[in-house]
């Protein structure tokens, strides 16, 4: 059964990076919170998940039909052929079940599910944006699927993997995959330079220098936007200084470093980089995820800060680059972090049949499984054992590997697409001329007035 699926997977797979070549560069939109890309409009020919996979014997006894309905925003890109072979697979393997996918753009899902949810009329599963899980909490809609998975399923993953898909306590999602924010950078390029290593915010400083050689070759390829791309990125860069941006204190009610003296260096320091270093492609308040890979790909930049799928989206441009990439975690002032982007699928309370939907879910989070899917998406492994695989060693994946153990727990804020906004217009204002003050003074006001509406 295992080497049928890596057939498919493998023949899918091929299949999908031809027509992400053919198709041009990523479209670059993702739900706020998110360091993950879509990977384009242009997907896959997918698998027909809409009938029954395999014909039971005439003689066997009839086995209840039962049909899973999921939500996936995987359906929308090209991943989506992958997906939709392990649910071909799982259905040969379970004559009895149907699986109907049914395909929403990531940046759209969640307000279909809570229309959805006003219908009464939720699917049995659904792929589950991170920053949407407190919101979906408080909405009721999603139940813990801990008792179906099991604890071996459960044990199988590090402890911060299960925190990172949990709200309050409860697990909101199955995991299937994670995609850690770490720095990328040439490994080739370094070794060029007088500098071995990338541990600190200084080295990084300094190797961007090091790379940068003032008209076609620059050290960092920073995503400057205001949007859920650039903000997800510049939450880590921050963190690294010491900074949360909205955290609970003893007293339970939210509070925020972003008026004090550490976010006001790390935010100066970020801009920076582009107007007074001048390590930064031309350009940066308007570069995008897919600019940000396009020049680091056109070998117009050295590193990029990004999730582990960037490694894929690179390669893909530039196949030339294939063993020239490295990956250490977010170098550090204060600390190491990362947001380990633990993603998969949430059943929902509507869902009649939850043991077999979680029985299909771990089915695509299983070793084998794993593997091919990373290898073809970049998207990587929850389980250790699948981590384990020599394939997460090389110097490409291993800082992804590495910033695991710097993972911090995502804000269980319902409102922090807004604090990410907030972040968002304070960096790219500044680098439109704003000056640090100014723009300080508008995040002060803006928190401050989010956190009275949150205490009220």
């Amino acid at each position: 059964m295992k080497k049928r699926l890596l057939s498919i997977l493998l023949s899918v797979s091929m299949t999908a990076a031809v027509l992400a070549g053919c198709g041009g560069q990523p479209s670059g939109s993702q739900n706020p919170g998110s360091a993950v890309e879509e990977s384009g409009s242009q997907k896959t020919p997918e698998a027909d998940t809409s009938t029954d996979a395999a014909q039971t014997d005439d003689a066997a006894a009839p086995e209840e039909e039962i049909t899973l309905t999921i939500m996936s925003s995987i359906q929308t890109e090209n991943e989506a052929g992958l997906e939709s072979a392990m649910a071909q697979q799982y259905m040969a393997d379970h004559p009895n079940i149907k699986i109907e996918y049914i395909a929403v753009a990531n940046n759209d899902l969640n307000a279909q599910i809570i229309t959805l949810n006003s219908s009464n009329d939720l699917p049995d599963a659904f792929y589950m944006n991170t920053a949407f899980m407190p919101q979906a909490k408080s909405m009721g809609i999603v139940l813990d699927p801990t008792e179906y998975l099991g604890e071996d399923f459960i044990n199988s993953m590090d402890p911060s993997i299960i925190e990172y898909a949990s709200t309050d306590g409860q697990l909101m999602v199955v995991p299937w995959f994670m995609v850690p924010v770490a720095l990328i950078y040439r490994a080739d390029w370094l070794e060029e330079t007088d500098f071995d290593t990338i541990e600190t915010m200084e080295d990084f400083r300094n190797v961007g220098k090091a790379f940068t050689n003032g008209s076609d070759k620059w050290g960092f390829a920073m995503v400057g936007t205001q949007n859920g791309s650039g903000e997800a990125r510049f939450s880590q860069f921050i963190k690294a200084f010491g900074v949360d941006e909205i955290y609970q204190d003893d007293t339970g009610a939210w509070v925020s470093d972003l008026t004090g003296d550490k976010y006001k260096t790390a935010l100066q320091t970020f801009v920076d980089l582009d107007i007074v270093d001048g390590i930064v492609p031309p350009g940066a308040t308007e570069t995008g995820y897919p600019e940000a890979v396009t020049y680091f790909a056109n070998q117009q930049a050295g590193m990029i800060i990004s999730g582990s799928n960037a490694l894929g989206a690179i390669v893909s441009q530039n196949p030339e680059l294939d063993g020239k990439l490295a990956s250490v975690p977010i170098p550090s002032q204060e600390r190491h972090v990362s947001n380990l982007q633990v993603s998969g699928y949430s059943i929902t309370t509507a869902c009649e049949h939850p043991a077999e939907m979680a029985d299909f879910l771990k089915f695509m989070a299983e070793k084998e499984n794993a593997i091919t899917f990373a290898a073809a998406t970049g998207r990587m492994p929850v389980s250790s054992d699948a981590l384990a695989d020599e394939m997460f060693s090389t110097p490409a994946y291993k800082g992804f590997v590495d910033c695991i153990q710097y993972a911090l727990p995502y804000p269980a804020y319902s409102g922090y697409s807004e604090v990410q906004d907030i972040m968002g217009e304070s960096y790219n204002s500044m680098l439109s001329g704003v000056s640090i003050d100014d723009a300080m003074k508008q995040v002060e006001s803006r928190i401050n007035t989010l956190l009275s509406e949150t205490a009220q």
